[in-house]
């Protein structure tokens, strides 16, 4: 049975009146459970739900689109074409399937991603495999999931600007349209060697403006013919696809939308530690389990990472929070991948330390602290994680592409 002090210091986290009925509604419970026999000191079924209840929390709501980007079949058709197709790597060999790719949950399984030069897919996938005769170096982070991007930048009352959602680790772009301008400059990740990251955009819309059938889809999803191709379309293409890419159907959200048995007790159980004794929900926080933040927790290097350690936001070890959703499936885990599954997650976050030489104490987020979990609670919280999956989002690929190369690159 949980000591009634350390349920008011948690739920206390969070000095507002929301976090105060909480604490109400669990005071109450362990009075009752206090009045209980002594030999059956458990919570029933019920009681979860109550709690849970009175957490007020809430499912993703539908997708919200630019006013510039209004979704249309003809741009999502498009923009999944061109999402699978290498014609926009450099090489020709790497497509943004090829680091996001469905069978991992749009990641693509590996701890730092493989681009250029690499054949394969998830833990097949081998670096400076694909005869270029060129050395490329591993890309630097993990490759972040694509699966409800759509909701990035989504705050804890669920409101949200597509044109604002942060994008990458750092959260150096905005929106889905200005993060797909990224990766095709990078060489490591899709440029290669074949042109200069300034000359990236006009090479690849040379490209695209050769292929008749590309032609042809710019001009039905934007009119405009020949000139329809440009890296304006192409960003808004792509982005129209990636909004298709959400997930509302995880025992989780079954759960918020009244199905009571959507979730076991042990999910239950995890689900009141995760926001409560574990405290997790002050950083994933929200219909998208995630305050879009910045935190420095200490995680420790990747030896694999091609300059040894990754500083970064500004420096200062900090990186933001990822949403939770589909965890299960879009490991390894952290911005380096360095955690390979959500109990070493629970495990790390429960010591509350740094487990890295170049964070120290004062750099570290005042909510990173030890958190004294059992390993019964660590079990509960990993079961909670597991039933934010939810397996139904488009995973079929094209049978072709317009350019002819092989669908998503060198993959296979």
């Amino acid at each position: 049975m949980k000591d009634i002090n350390k349920l008011q210091a948690n739920c206390f986290t969070r000095p507002n009146i929301k976090f105060l009925a909480i604490f109400a509604t669990i005071l109450a419970v362990v009075l009752m459970m206090q009045s209980c026999k002594e030999d059956d000191p458990t919570i029933e079924e019920d009681d979860f739900d109550q709690i849970i209840s009175d957490l007020a929390l809430e499912s993703l709501p539908e997708v919200i689109h630019p006013n510039n980007n209004p979704s249309t079949k003809e741009k999502i058709d498009l923009g999944k074409l061109l999402f699978w197709d290498p014609i926009l790597g450099g090489e020709k060999d790497v497509a943004c399937v090829t680091c996001h790719h469905p069978d991992h949950g749009y990641s693509d399984g590996l701890d730092l991603a493989i681009g250029v030069n690499g054949t394969g897919l998830g833990a097949t996938r081998t670096e400076n495999s694909g005869g270029l005769g060129m050395s490329i170096e591993r890309v630097g982070r993990n490759s972040p999931s694509v699966l409800n991007t759509a909701f990035n930048g989504m705050t804890s009352l669920g409101e949200y600007s597509p044109k604002k959602a942060p994008m990458f680790w750092d959260s150096r772009m905005l929106s889905l349209e200005s993060q797909c301008q990224g990766p095709p400059t990078s060489r490591s990740e899709m440029r290669g060697d074949a042109y200069t990251a300034v000359l990236t955009f006009d090479s690849i819309l040379v490209r695209l403006k050769s292929i008749p059938q590309y032609v042809s889809l710019f001009d039905a999803a934007f009119g405009g013919g020949v000139n329809a191709v440009s890296s304006e379309n192409y960003s808004k293409a792509i982005a129209a696809f990636e909004r298709t890419i959400v997930t509302h159907n995880s025992p989780y959200l079954q759960y918020l939308g009244g199905q009571t048995d959507a979730l076991n007790d042990q999910q239950k159980a995890g689900l009141i530690l995760f926001f409560g004794k574990a405290n997790c929900g002050e950083c994933h926080s929200g219909p998208a389990l995630s305050d879009f933040g910045f935190h420095a927790m200490g995680v420790p290097d990747n030896p694999a990472h091609p300059t040894g350690t990754d500083e970064g936001k500004d420096g200062l070890y900090k990186f933001r929070t990822p949403t939770l959703h589909n965890a299960s499936i879009t490991g390894p885990y952290m911005h380096n991948g360095i955690l390979s599954t959500l109990k070493e997650v629970v495990e790390f976050m429960n010591t509350g330390l740094s487990k890295n030489p170049n964070v120290l104490s004062g750099m570290m987020d005042p909510e990173f602290k030890p958190l004294n979990l059992s390993a019964s609670e660590i079990d509960q919280i990993v079961a909670f994680l597991e039933s934010l999956t939810d397996n139904d989002f488009d995973k079929i690929p094209p049978t072709s592409v317009p350019s002819g190369l092989p669908v998503g690159g060198a993959i296979r």
